[in-house]
């Protein structure tokens, strides 16, 4: 496969945000009755439970990275936009003027959860406690923006899973 063609760096893209959301979505699945978690719920968590927490956390952040730095630039370049040296922050923007993101800050905001729960996991304290519920609840949040994007692309491109 040619890389080097927008329609199939779309394609590589989207192949790829679906194995860390599928992942995401099955570590979610497997501790979400543990949530929200509050000190007594934390200390009486399974290696399992931790384990799945762990590949939650490791999964959410690799779909955000992969979408921020693969699928946003690959949908804009299939647009015919040109993302060569421009700032993140312009893409996001964009993004939502096309009204492929509700909100550029809520994309951030995400970011802020995934710096949170990366940066001081796995050390229990209150705020990694607050940060693993926030990220609960951005699950469902990053799931919409994967959502919207992947039939956007379905619809607009042709490009599937398959």
């Amino acid at each position: 496969m040619n890389h080097s063609l927008p329609i199939d760096k779309l394609k590589e893209s989207i192949k790829l945000c679906a194995v860390h959301y599928d992942r995401m979505i099955y570590a979610f699945g497997k501790i979400k009755s543990n949530f929200p978690l509050d000190s007594k719920t934390y200390k009486s968590l399974t290696y399992d439970d931790l384990s799945y927490i762990d590949q939650l956390i490791f999964r959410f952040s690799k779909l955000q990275d992969s979408m921020g730095n693969k699928l946003f630039p690959a949908i804009l370049q299939n647009l015919g936009e040109d993302t060569t040296g421009k700032p993140f922050i312009d893409l996001l923007i964009r993004l939502e003027e096309l009204e492929l993101l509700d909100d550029h800050k809520e994309w951030l905001r995400l970011r802020e959860t995934r710096n949170t729960v990366t940066h001081e996991y796995p050390f229990p304290s209150e705020e990694i406690m607050e940060g693993l519920n926030v990220l609960y609840e951005d699950v469902k949040v990053i799931s919409d923006i994967w959502n919207h994007l992947k039939k956007y692309a379905q619809e607009k491109f042709g490009v599937s899973l398959s």
